[in-house]
């Protein structure tokens, strides 16, 4: 009872952190763009703003009225609410397999692709690649998804194969759930598009919300990468994907609709799709389109979306009736990231350190991973837990009180999770969100930490095979590597002068001469082992 009392109260005070205006935020972002301009729309208890900033080239009045953009990706919350209505409907179900839904004609190489689901279509976990085997096929003039059709589809769908099992791990797909919006037409016996308009924008009073705009009375903003202007993106079967125009009118409406659906005609198919229907390699879970986790403590929907000029976000927090939309016609900037600069981070208040018995700091250390790519390593050192996420330096954690610990050099908290008294877990507080890292059977490996003092006979410019050269650097207690024209990354002491990298299969052998000075070391990466000779200073 008294963890759980304090965790309320955790999120309790990150909870009243104060926010600013998205529109204050947007004007700031828009003065940095070398082209275009920042649509936004906010509405907070029901109180609706809409602003329109230009780049310092551009007039303001153009993105201030009502304003077409391509929203890219944030239509597939769209096509997941369209499968949710159609399972309303009764008109299939979300494990309903795509074989029943194509010609029963087609032969499948691989039966585990006609039986993937439509739910696992929308929830990216259906093994699919982001883009197809043939998507050049279907490239026109740059015009990434223009000229692929239905028949290109179905070519790759019978061709291809699935490496495992379904469901997998969450991994997006731009196929699966343009594949999902062209089954949904086929549901509808009408386009996508049509679909989408008829059962979703018109129940809803999305005016301006369509694919195609050729009868819109509506500007589309130009879209722009950096300085330069290209061309708007077109869809065909995969449009479900990315393909819908609209406004921030629109889009705050649809955020409103999503965060109150009771008010609205499609109350259970909107409960439906904002249930987590699967966990996503970041901790966090996703719906039917959206991505659902936690920000200061409170459930957060979010979808970001981008095209070949556009860029754009929304964020719907559901328990505070909050709805931010941003629309930025520049590829320069992320539109999530504008969303995210609406918080204030409030002044630190230093938590309280305790001490826990040595048994219990023996049960945090271990690898927790989220993802493939993705591992926070915990280890003890000199009667202290020390923790790395990958490719970052190992830092020190302090006691909050049992299974609750804290930073001192940046503001996050670490909260281990137990099953039947077994950490399991581990849940990572910071800048508003929780992300979960899972405990796996590997043991914490067996890495000496060092001093910077004790780092710098390492330091210095190295020459691989007598050429490249590959710089040692020190930061705080931890030896950097880098070869020229890469970034930089940690290499940690793994005993017998072998330092390892966490990012790549790679390790640093050190060489020493009798007197114990450092000549040189021996990179081991990929089965070649390299020679590199340590440059001499001239005193």
């Amino acid at each position: 009872m008294r963890l759980l009392l304090s965790l309320l109260l955790f999120a309790q005070t990150l909870a009243f952190a104060a926010d600013r205006p998205l529109a204050e935020v947007a004007e700031e972002a828009a003065k940095k763009l070398k082209a275009g301009g920042i649509a936004t729309g906010e509405s907070v208890d029901g109180k609706v703003t809409l602003a329109g900033f230009a780049s310092p080239k551009e007039k303001k009045e153009d993105y201030e009225g009502k304003v077409l953009f391509e929203i890219g990706s944030i239509t597939k919350v769209f096509t997941g609410l369209l499968l949710a209505q159609a399972v309303v409907e009764g008109k299939v179900t979300l494990d309903t397999p795509i074989a029943k839904l194509l010609d029963a004609k087609l032969e499948f190489k691989d039966p585990r692709i006609a039986a993937i689901t439509l739910k696992q279509l929308s929830t990216h976990t259906s093994g699919l690649p982001r883009l197809p085997g043939n998507h050049g096929a279907g490239v026109r003039e740059g015009d990434p998804y223009a000229a692929y059709d239905e028949k290109l589809m179905v070519e790759f769908l019978t061709q291809a194969r699935l490496k495992g099992e379904a469901p997998f791990p969450c991994s997006y797909s731009n196929l699966g759930v343009g594949l999902l919006g062209h089954l949904l037409g086929k549901v509808y016996s009408m386009s996508w598009e049509d679909a989408v308009v008829k059962k979703i924008c018109v129940p809803l009073g999305l005016q301006d919300t369509r694919m195609t705009i050729t009868g819109s009375k509506l500007p589309l903003a130009p879209p722009n990468q950096e300085e330069k202007r290209v061309k708007s993106w077109h869809f065909d079967a995969v449009a479900g994907a990315g393909a819908l125009r609209s406004t921030t009118a629109d889009l705050v409406k649809f955020g409103q609709a999503l965060a109150k659906p009771e008010s609205t005609p499609l109350a259970q198919a909107i409960a439906l799709a904002m249930q987590p229907h699967a966990e996503t390699e970041v901790g966090g879970h996703i719906g039917l389109g959206p991505f659902i986790g936690k920000q200061y403590g409170q459930t957060s929907w979010t979808h970001s979306g981008g095209t070949g000029g556009y860029r754009t976000g929304l964020q719907v927090i559901p328990e505070k009736n909050i709805v931010r939309v941003t629309l930025i016609n520049n590829t320069q900037m992320d539109g999530m990231s504008v969303i995210s600069q609406t918080h204030v981070e409030p002044p630190r208040v230093m938590p309280k350190e305790v001490t826990l018995g040595a048994a219990v700091m023996q049960e945090y250390p271990g690898v927790y991973e989220m993802g493939p790519d993705s591992k926070f390593t915990m280890l003890m050192h000199e009667g202290q837990l020390w923790g790395r996420l990958t490719g970052q330096s190992f830092l020190p954690m302090f006691a909050k009180e049992k299974d609750h610990f804290f930073l001192k050099v940046v503001n996050a908290e670490i909260r281990f999770n137990r099953e039947e008294d077994r950490v399991k877990s581990l849940t990572l507080f910071q800048n508003g969100r929780e992300k979960v890292w899972r405990r796996t059977e590997a043991p914490a490996p067996k890495i000496t930490l060092h001093t910077a003092e004790e780092l710098k006979p390492y330091a210095g410019t190295y020459f691989v095979l007598g050429m490249k050269k590959m710089a040692l650097t020190v930061r705080g207690r931890t030896l950097y590597a880098q070869m020229e024209d890469q970034g930089a990354a940690p290499v940690f002491d793994m005993g017998g002068e072998r330092f390892e990298f966490d990012v790549v299969e790679a390790a640093l052998v050190f060489n020493r001469n009798a007197d114990g000075k450092i000549l040189g070391l021996t990179l081991l990466q990929n089965g070649l082992v390299l020679p590199a000779v340590k440059e001499v200073k001239k005193k």
